[in-house]
């Protein structure tokens, strides 16, 4: 899948193309492009299928995910990612220290998934800081894209 968010004059667009060539698109806030950006994140490394870029590539649409009654019935493995994703964002900003991230995660999921060792969580934090970094370099009306698996 090609995942594509281009700025547009402090709004954003994300629009995710899938091998099957159907797409979904949504208009996404100032803030959410880093929220994305530490979804594939942790969707990537640890290979989550019913994250947010899981359930897209698998079909579902952008504006449905941010639907209330959706996400409450989302399987088990969204609530995951979102929760990493969260977490690594708290990482990146201070928010979490270093030392505090496993046990904030276990807090909210119970038990930190598997893979999610500390090597793994460098990595993570490594490629979101990178992310971030080409994301703030983008111009406005340009994009930044990615792949997913």
């Amino acid at each position: 899948m090609r995942i594509r968010i281009t700025k547009e004059g402090g709004r954003h667009r994300l629009i995710c193309t899938r091998r099957n060539s159907t797409w979904t698109q949504g208009d996404v806030g100032a803030g959410l492009p880093a929220h994305d950006l530490a979804h594939y994140v942790v969707e990537s490394e640890l290979h989550l299928t019913e994250g947010f870029f899981g359930l897209i590539d698998a079909g579902r649409g952008i504006q449905e995910l941010g639907d209330p009654a959706v996400v409450r019935m989302l399987p088990p493995g969204a609530l995951v990612a979102e929760v990493l994703a969260r977490s690594l964002q708290g990482l990146s900003n201070g928010a979490i220290a270093q030392g505090d991230l496993r046990a904030a995660v276990e807090a909210e999921l119970g038990r930190c998934p598997p893979g999610f060792t500390d090597a793994a969580v460098q990595r993570m934090l490594a490629t979101y800081i990178g992310l971030l970094n080409a994301w703030e370099a983008v111009a406005d009306g340009a994009a930044l894209e990615l792949r997913w698996r």
